[in-house]
């Protein structure tokens, strides 16, 4: 296995939750559980670490990093610009069966309380709705974002009200795209990706 994969597995790990802030990782533990020798999986640590993704401790350890809010909030502004251009391209091509899904999936959204569930029902509606932009380097660079951005979700507690908000943020999208009012559908995907950055903060609380 190259660094490259092994970046890619430790990377969906630490955005997926299975390794947690502050694990520490060891690369003699990595190399063993790779089967590789330990200068790929030290390679690998340090594209990680130069991403954000860990934290270098005072004994020179590497653990993995927590999200703080203002890098929430930084995710969240340059999703914003990511994501309303992706809407915009993509509103001219969006079909009733497009809108549909979108539709039932909100609604699928509202009924789960799990914060992992959530997140991944909310990555799906959003995907729905930037797909037919046809620009697969823009929607690439959205699901990096939203990678990163997942450890925010996570930290939800379980029986969060964020589903129910989520929920009437994205059915005002999604009346404006079935409106097709670009101006409105842009708006209402800014305030919602705003607005979701507070209620993932301490702003929020």
């Amino acid at each position: 296995m190259d660094t490259n994969k092994i970046a890619t597995a430790l990377r969906r790990e630490i955005e997926g939750g299975s390794l947690p802030p502050g694990t520490v990782l060891k690369q003699e533990l990595l190399a063993g559980r790779f089967g590789v020798s330990r200068q790929p999986v030290r390679q690998a640590l340090d594209r990680l670490l130069a991403s954000g993704l860990l934290d270098r401790r005072p004994d020179r350890s590497l653990a993995v990093a927590g999200l703080t809010d203002e890098q929430a909030r930084e995710l969240a502004e340059i999703r914003a610009a990511l994501e309303t251009m992706a809407l915009r391209s993509a509103l001219p091509m969006l079909g009733d069966r497009d809108l549909r899904k979108a539709f039932r999936l909100n609604e699928d959204l509202v009924e789960d309380e799990d914060p992992a569930t959530l997140e991944e029902l909310d990555v799906a509606f959003h995907r729905t709705l930037y797909g037919p932009c046809g620009n697969a380097r823009l929607l690439s660079m959205i699901d990096d974002l939203r990678g990163e951005s997942r450890r925010a979700y996570l930290r939800q507690p379980k029986g969060s009200d964020e589903r129910v908000i989520l929920h009437a943020e994205h059915r005002a999208i999604l009346e404006a795209c079935a409106r097709r009012d670009e101006a409105a559908a842009l708006q209402a995907l800014s305030d919602h990706l705003q607005l979701t950055t507070a209620h993932l903060t301490r702003e929020g609380e």
